[in-house]
């Protein structure tokens, strides 16, 4: 690992308040190198062996540099050379490490709120096209990231995402354009639905513990026919204890072998129990926190809404590891790295420990 994302433990270092680089400089220092950056990105992206990917398992040996900073291998089987890059992100994209991996920090593990996709392409230096078509591939990327299952104690909601055809041209393109609401004007009757252009989410979260943090999980359900309580069967842990609220769709959660509280929403509660440990709060709160991280973009596409959400539970779900934590896993997001929050946590513990 490098030595600049290094975590700083020796006395008199920015953590104790008597002066030191602290851990974003060290960043910004790491960015700037493009030998360092390279080694931080060949050491996440080839963290289970150098193999070229046509031919896996296959003899690999060194053979000289790509570009300086990039090194370039032989396969043993095949005669065929490959470097650093080749199949990942970044393969035959002329972006400098640095410009990327900065993109990458300030999109996802920067400012709580995040950075417009605008603003860091005016950062970095690069054209607004090149900059959100690398972001957009990272969405893609992080899109695909397994959930696991929950367990425990956990809450699910539902919530609605304001959300329409940003993006599409006036003229047709194979998609149906719709037109935006003027601001003002109250909405229509009902819930929202994709068509009004306010998408359904649902939040399934599971409580934190003692020895680990919470975990939620946000989904852009498409219509086949499952109720919410079957969506949330397939989230929870069979007889997990899984609280929602009055609506009835989540009735059947009780006779599929779950535990099931409810909090009666419309009656004007918002806790109940001896502890008032029975609510959705946390589903609420991680549904603010998100219009909050959405509203940089100053509005999203609904057919593209879902890359966001997920792009957003990797940070949530990363927030507690810090500066240098948060970039290691979303850089091992990005490159297919990705083990999982719990395989994520004893990586980031083992090398800032």
């Amino acid at each position: 690992m490098c030595v600049a994302v290094q975590k700083q433990r020796e006395p008199g270092s920015a953590k104790d308040g008597n002066g030191g680089p602290g851990p974003l400089l060290c960043l910004m220092a790491l960015f700037y190198d493009p030998g360092a950056t390279t080694e931080l990105f060949r050491t996440v992206d080839r963290v289970h062996g150098v193999f070229y990917p046509r031919c896996k398992n296959s003899p690999v040996i060194k053979h000289g540099r790509c570009r300086k900073h990039l090194r370039r291998y032989l396969c043993k089987d095949c005669g065929r050379t490959f470097n650093d890059k080749t199949d990942t992100i970044l393969h035959y994209r002329h972006i400098w490490m640095g410009n990327w991996m900065l993109a990458l920090w300030a999109f996802l593990c920067g400012p709580p709120n995040g950075v417009s996709i605008n603003h860091i392409a005016e950062s970095i230096g690069c054209a607004y096209r090149s900059t959100y078509y690398m972001i957009r591939r990272m969405m893609d990327k992080i899109r695909g990231l397994p959930e696991g299952i929950l367990s425990g104690t956990g809450e699910t909601d539902e919530g609605y995402i304001r959300a329409g055809s940003k993006g599409v041209p006036l003229k047709d393109n194979g998609e149906q354009r719709t037109v935006p609401s003027r601001r003002g004007l109250p909405r229509g009757p009902g819930r929202g639905t994709f068509e009004k252009n306010t998408p359904m989410m649902t939040i399934y979260h599971q409580r934190a513990t003692e020895n680990e943090p919470g975990l939620t999980i946000f989904e852009v359900p498409i219509n086949d026919g499952k109720t919410l309580a079957e969506r949330a069967a397939e989230k929870f842990e069979h007889g997990s204890r899984v609280i929602t609220d009055e609506h009835t769709a989540y009735k059947s959660l009780g006779e599929a072998g779950y535990d099931h509280p409810t909090v009666n929403h419309s009656e004007g509660e918002y806790a109940s129990g001896d502890l008032n440990e029975i609510h959705t709060n946390n589903c609420e709160c991680r549904v603010g926190l998100l219009k909050w991280w959405l509203k940089k973009h100053r509005g999203v596409s609904k057919w593209y809404l879902e890359s966001y959400i997920k792009s957003f539970r990797l940070v949530h779900n990363h927030r507690h590891y810090g500066v240098n934590g948060r970039l290691l896993a979303a850089l091992a997001a990005i490159l297919d790295q990705y083990p999982g929050r719990q395989g994520m946590g004893r990586a980031i513990n083992r090398h800032y420990a």
